[in-house]
């Protein structure tokens, strides 16, 4: 059983920012404007809250989640990010992180659920807020870019398919 204790505060940090990463992956792969930037952060947010409600079998993520509830890890904001190109490289170079530490401490179902868990925010992200179209009214619900994003997500994580 895997909890914050098992992690130095750098690499708790590192996989604490997972969620939010892998939405800004996603969110700057294809920005949708204002409206859809905010529906598809809410997502990040939505998609963390019901697991806050539902709670969770998997001890990382409810070590993640209680750590949250605690307000106990402050996460540091990228740097360096100019571009929404420069912001979709952070978020992945994070992501790949989480998967180096989590291979090397949470190896197994475990850790493989926590990512699971992780691409599975991603997707939802990708499906808040349709791209294209005219106020919201028409276009594709995931975009061509958001679709090649997701897939980044998940070989980032070592997730063989972002469907899993």
């Amino acid at each position: 059983m895997t909890t914050k204790a098992d992690f130095t505060p750098e690499e708790w940090k590192t996989i604490f920012t997972a969620a939010p990463m892998a939405g800004l992956a996603i969110t700057a792969a294809s920005p949708s404007g204002p409206f859809g930037v905010i529906k598809e952060m809410f997502a990040v947010g939505h998609t963390i809250g019901e697991t806050l409600q539902k709670g969770s079998q998997n001890p990382l993520i409810s070590a993640l989640i209680a750590d949250m509830k605690a307000r106990g890890t402050k996460p540091d904001r990228p740097q360096n990010i100019n571009s929404p190109q420069d912001a979709e490289n952070a978020a992945l170079d994070n992501l790949r992180k989480v998967s180096e530490i989590l291979a090397a401490k949470a190896p197994g179902p475990e850790g493989d659920e926590f990512k699971r868990w992780i691409v599975g925010i991603a997707r939802n992200v990708a499906e808040a807020s349709n791209e294209g179209g005219f106020l919201g009214f028409g276009g594709t619900k995931v975009s061509d870019a958001e679709k090649a994003a997701l897939q980044n997500v998940a070989q980032a994580l070592g997730v063989p398919d972002a469907a899993a």
